[in-house]
């Protein structure tokens, strides 16, 4: 079981990073590849491949080379189904628009306003598991 835990322990922690999640967002509707993630997500090129390499390291994403580019894509729809089902009980929480069934993040108004998914701020009543008294860096 310890091997288990273990795994499952990596895997969320390839989650816990709202840069990821972002990542995950522009990729959750189709392949993309690497200058329109950066285009897409606002990351600077160094950061964005950075996590791009972790992701498809976790094999949360696969790659292909086409050319002098590499195009990503999720390579496990369950991984944007957790953090769609996710968003969704947090964004229900704090009374916020309701998650698109086409991403992480809630429904935009406008289509150019997809770059990320949408910041959800913590109920009061309901704090996230993993809110702290005070932040220490």
């Amino acid at each position: 079981m310890h091997e288990v835990f273990e795994s499952v322990a990596r895997y969320f922690s390839v989650l816990g990073e709202p840069t990821r999640l972002r990542i995950l967002h522009a990729l959750c509707q189709e392949e993309r590849c690497v200058n329109e993630i950066i285009r897409v997500t606002g990351l600077a090129q160094a950061n964005a491949s950075r996590h791009l390499g972790l992701m498809y390291q976790a094999g949360m994403l696969s790659r292909r080379r086409e050319g002098t580019q590499i195009f990503y894509k999720v390579a496990d729809p369950m991984y944007v189904e957790l953090c769609r089902t996710v968003s969704a009980q947090i964004t229900g929480r704090s009374g916020t628009a309701p998650v698109a069934r086409d991403g992480l993040g809630a429904t935009p108004a406008h289509p150019s306003s997809s770059q990320g998914p949408v910041r959800v701020e913590a109920s009061p009543r309901h704090p996230p598991a993993n809110q702290k008294e005070e932040a220490s860096v």
